[in-house]
């Protein structure tokens, strides 16, 4: 069971070794990139939005800056960050790109792309 030998991996001393070479006295950040969304149930968009989001976006979820159409709702919210201004396509929305429509994607504006895990961990000699 794979959940069993992750237990067993996380709880043993060699696994605690590691920390504790890896910490040396500092805390270790364990952080990961943002998730995917699995779009392949969301609402198909379609029409002149669909057309401005697959000329917009290409297959991503994840633009420069520009405009954000002329929807209200909006399609789109254009957001500040170290790298500038980025477009991001708001809600659970999925449009033809070549090829058909994509089931899996990276970097909009959803619940699980927008979420990070963060873990610290310290070791203290006793």
């Amino acid at each position: 069971m794979p959940n069993r030998r992750a237990a067993e991996q996380l709880t043993s001393e060699d696994f605690w070794a590691f920390v504790r070479k890896l910490t040396q006295g500092r805390r270790l950040i364990i952080t990961s990139d943002h998730g995917y969304a699995a779009i392949g149930p969301f609402a198909d968009t379609t029409g002149d939005q669909g057309k401005w989001l697959a000329e917009t976006f290409k297959g991503q979820r994840i633009g420069s800056d520009g405009d954000r159409g002329p929807w209200s709702p909006p399609l789109a919210l254009a957001l500040p960050g170290v790298l500038g201004r980025r477009r991001l396509v708001l809600g659970r929305r999925k449009w033809r790109v070549a090829g058909g429509y994509p089931t899996l994607a990276h970097g909009g504006l959803t619940l699980l792309e927008t979420l990070s895990p963060w873990v610290e961990l310290s070791f203290t000699e006793e």
